[in-house]
């Protein structure tokens, strides 16, 4: 069953999403369409830790662009940030990585396999000022 959930760490300022069963690329629109337009993203954050683990990600590596074009298009919200994406499938790793050569100058995603190692990476003091190395 595909199921995708959110909640927002206020203490550390962290948007979390879980992606649940097979998941497309229309999912991941919708999905964050409708929260853009419900105003369910705090203004203002730039950290998102985005869960695969329980998910596949139904996504070819050329939806990279589509993707990235999406973020891009909703600038307004993505402006700066950091998307950290929890996967342990090695076929959906190279998803962020095409992604972020579309956008890195506006954004950067990054795949990880663990959560603290996400967590530790959207938590990296400066990273607004940084090259997002």
């Amino acid at each position: 069953m595909k199921k995708i959930t959110h909640w927002y760490d206020t203490e550390f300022s962290i948007f979390y999403k879980y992606y649940y069963g097979d998941i497309e690329y229309k999912d991941l629109v919708s999905d964050w369409t409708q929260l853009i337009n419900e105003g369910k993203i705090p203004q203002g954050v730039k950290k998102f830790i985005l869960d695969y683990r329980k998910a596949d990600l139904l996504a070819p590596p050329h939806m990279a662009i589509d993707i990235a074009n999406f973020y891009k298009e909703n600038i307004d919200c993505f402006l700066n940030a950091r998307v950290a994406l929890i996967m342990q499938k090695p076929d959906q790793v190279v998803l962020p990585i095409l992604a972020n050569q579309e956008c890195q100058e506006v954004l950067k995603f990054k795949p990880f396999y663990t959560l603290e190692a996400a967590f530790n990476w959207v938590n990296e003091l400066n990273f607004l000022t940084t090259n997002y190395s």
